[in-house]
């Protein structure tokens, strides 16, 4: 009977939790903000990370099949960060105005816009790379201005 009433609240919290869902995605700015981060490239910058969390982790875990990683981005790693993009709407909706995240997806479906979203990764994959030598050397130099 204890798994009975537990299954009922579990089902009872699943239709509260989709009702708030369902109210979230008919606020017209939030569905502006998550289409803004579907076509800003970041989906492809958040593929390269997975593949560099994949890279990393296949030393330590050699017996994981490609199958078993594909499943891992599918069933973990991309929902985590759909969840991670309905986290920050609300960080959206405080920088921005629904004329200005607008304007943003207007661009993005632009031709430029569009070129920007493609290269998004590679220049996230090269800045991060240039970033890490120029802070080595920063801090090279800041040990040497202290001493």
């Amino acid at each position: 009977m204890k798994n009975f009433n537990n299954l009922k609240l579990v089902i009872l919290l699943a239709f509260v939790f989709a009702g708030f869902g369902a109210f979230a995605q008919t606020d017209p700015f939030e569905a502006d903000i998550l289409k803004m981060q579907q076509i800003n490239g970041s989906s492809g910058t958040t593929d390269a990370m997975f593949g560099q969390i994949v890279a990393q982790l296949k030393s330590a875990k050699p017996e994981v099949t490609e199958a078993k990683w594909a499943a891992l981005k599918k069933d973990v790693f991309d929902v985590e960060v759909n969840d991670l993009k309905k986290m920050l709407v609300p960080v959206y909706k405080k920088l921005f105005t629904p004329e200005e995240v607008k304007a943003i997806i207007a661009f993005y479906e632009s031709s430029v816009g569009k070129k920007l979203a493609e290269q998004t990764p590679q220049i996230t994959t090269e800045s991060m790379q240039v970033t890490q030598q120029w802070g080595m050397g920063l801090f090279g130099k800041i040990q040497a201005y202290l001493n």
